[in-house]
């Protein structure tokens, strides 16, 4: 019954999202409460949102797959399937802050390299085929045992995507497929690294060169982008794993080294933002200056102190140290999804507050309008486009989980070993939902 419920809540805040697109399509972008002055509002923060979730889930796996921290294999194709579907709601999102998202393959035809955005839209593709290939080569065994053994849907599903695929039916034979998975994976998670650091670091850039924008323009901040990548990703891992992960001897195990990662991330992530804040002050430059103290002390204060720094660091890591003391993996999930909700204070307080500042001083007083104007709060709209987007990625991952071997009782899960590693992919995180 629970779970009836909650797919019904989730189709009809799709369903909700869904019409608010269409009327968004229909009647462009005047739907939005954006601005000539203040032209990126709601979408693109969820945007770079679900991007650093990606690249920050993407990251964690290649951790487990290239750097063989075995600690952490339980959760190496939950991270790459979380990466998939966050890179799919951050391209949504892009897509919709289009002013013609009908155009959006013109970017593929009448190339400019000397474009940032457009080596960030080709590493975007790229990274596409890799999360795949990777995730197929893990679930692969499993797949092929799906559609040998089961009926109905998976049984479909797994002749489907195992392409053919079938695990060899002696262990010499198995012995070989292992050693040739493990090889293809460890060779994709090296290309991986820095395609994931592109992704990021490349969406960070985007802002970096905006010279009209003291706020973004600094070198430092493709490098906060990684890091809060990082720091997003192993939160939202941590969270699920948490929370809807197989319950046996090895959860504590990988959630201590989850929780670990996580407080390693908030700390240096820290470091970076103060170090931002500082230079940005000490710097005297007066739109730079103006822009910051709308973080600390303005209209954005509460949003970086309640969310940026509390949700998103100070409470995961209260949480996470109390846990250690009680051995309590419902206080690792609580600071992974604390983290996770924080960081979009954190994609709030990157975009917004750079527009509180003219270009020119003051410009807002020399043309009034209602589209010329420096303050900004999103449209029901822009709003509800947002909860159906994300509530659609949500229905997706949780179907996803349900049908697909994403967690392995197996601590190898590259290994091939049919028997072993198949048991676990019939709970989803519904069924604690």
């Amino acid at each position: 019954m629970q779970k009836r419920l909650y797919y019904i809540l989730l189709l009809i805040l799709t369903g909700v999202g869904f019409w608010a697109l269409g009327v968004r399509f229909m009647d462009g972008m005047s739907v939005t409460h954006l601005t000539s002055y203040f032209s990126w509002g709601l979408w693109v923060v969820f945007y770079i949102f679900f991007i650093g979730l990606s690249a920050g889930s993407f990251l964690l796996s290649t951790m487990i797959y290239v750097f063989r921290m075995h600690a952490l294999e339980r959760v190496g194709r939950l991270s790459l399937l979380s990466a998939l579907f966050s890179l799919i709601a951050g391209l949504m999102f892009v897509l919709i802050d289009l002013g013609h998202p009908e155009r959006f393959w013109h970017t593929l035809v009448y190339r400019n390299m000397s474009s940032v955005l457009e080596w960030e839209i080709h590493f975007y593709l790229l990274y596409i085929l890799l999360v795949l290939g990777e995730l197929w080569l893990v679930m692969r065994d499993d797949l092929s045992a799906m559609a040998t053994n089961d009926t109905g849907i998976r049984g479909t599903l797994g002749k489907i995507l195992s392409l053919g695929y079938r695990t060899a039916p002696t262990q010499e034979g198995q012995a070989k497929q292992a050693h040739t998975v493990e090889r293809w994976v460890k060779i994709l998670g090296i290309i991986g690294i820095p395609m994931a650091l592109g992704v990021h670091g490349g969406t960070g850039s985007i802002f970096a060169v905006q010279i009209a924008k003291p706020y973004w323009n600094s070198s430092i901040v493709p490098i906060i982008f990684i890091v809060s990548a990082l720091v997003s990703g192993s939160a939202l891992v941590t969270f699920l794993y948490s929370f809807f992960g197989e319950k046996d001897a090895e959860k504590p195990n990988v959630l201590a080294s989850l929780s670990n990662l996580l407080i390693m991330f908030i700390g240096i992530d820290l470091i970076l933002v103060f170090a931002e804040f500082l230079i940005g002050l000490y710097s005297g430059i007066p739109q730079d200056m103006q822009s910051l103290k709308a973080v600390v002390a303005g209209q954005y204060g509460p949003i970086f102190w309640i969310g940026q720094i509390g949700l998103a660091a100070l409470l995961p890591i209260v949480l996470i140290s109390l846990s250690h003391k009680n051995g309590s993996d419902l206080m690792k999930g609580l600071a992974g999804l604390s983290t996770v909700i924080g960081i979009i204070a954190v994609r709030i307080n990157l975009i917004l507050p750079a527009y509180v500042s003219p270009q020119i001083p003051s410009l807002e007083k020399a043309y009034v309008d209602s589209r010329l104007v420096y303050s900004y709060f999103p449209s029901s709209i822009e709003i509800l486009t947002s909860i159906g987007i994300i509530a659609l990625v949500v229905l997706l991952f949780s179907v996803a989980w349900e049908l697909l071997p994403v967690v392995s009782n197996s601590g190898h899960q590259t290994s091939g070993r049919r028997t072993e590693s198949y048991e676990i992919n019939t709970k989803g995180p519904t069924h604690t939902a």
